[in-house]
């Protein structure tokens, strides 16, 4: 997203396990903070760093924010046009739940055949973003060291990264924590503890 210190930006549904680190991440960096979720998660927000929480059973989001720098869907197809609405002209949309586009074929190297492709699979969300001259991007979460890297530059000993973890398990347990987390019930970190033989 390139953000900067002081610009802000709202993590869509940012309550659960994504949340739970893109929060502190985000206001490590200086931004202001928006997300909404239900409202037994209020609090935890708070304290993970969040400037603002929209309860999403009493309000909607998109009549409260307006001219945010960036957005993180994490929601998908079905929040894409309010969170455009609610993102500034010129403005960066990163979604992980969206589709791939021609600039996530071109960022990760992909042959003209295949952007071509990805072009037009994203070609919805593209139009969107063009009318407000704003940006869509489609992020694939993926192990990568470099930005593991970043991220642990931003936190030190005095000031460490906390996170909120939900619920651990023990290996015996992974089919229960993977039920979790694909119910999409996690309020942070579902954790798998393994024992050493």
């Amino acid at each position: 997203m390139h953000a900067q210190a002081g610009e802000s930006i709202f993590i869509s549904g940012g309550t659960g396990s994504l949340g739970a680190m893109a929060i502190p991440i985000a206001r490590s960096l200086g931004l202001h903070v928006y997300t909404n979720g239900s409202k037994e998660n209020e609090k935890r927000v708070y304290e993970l760093g969040a400037e603002k929480f929209i309860d999403y059973k009493k309000e909607n989001y998109v009549d409260v924010l307006s001219n945010v720098d960036h957005v993180l869907d994490t929601l998908g197809d079905r929040e894409l046009p309010n969170e455009f609405k609610v993102l500034k002209p010129g403005g960066n949309l990163v979604s992980l739940r969206g589709l791939p586009n021609g600039r996530f074929a071109k960022r990760s190297g992909m042959s003209w055949g295949k952007r071509i492709l990805f072009q037009m699979a994203g070609r919805k969300y593209d139009k969107m973003a063009a009318t407000k001259n704003q940006t869509y991007d489609f992020l694939f979460v993926h192990e990568n060291g470099k930005q593991l890297e970043k991220v642990n530059d931003l936190f030190d000993k005095e000031h460490p990264l906390h996170t909120s973890i939900d619920t651990v398990y023990s290996l015996d347990q992974i089919n229960q924590a993977l039920d979790k987390v694909k119910q999409g019930k996690s309020r942070g970190k579902t954790i798998i503890k393994m024992e050493k033989a």
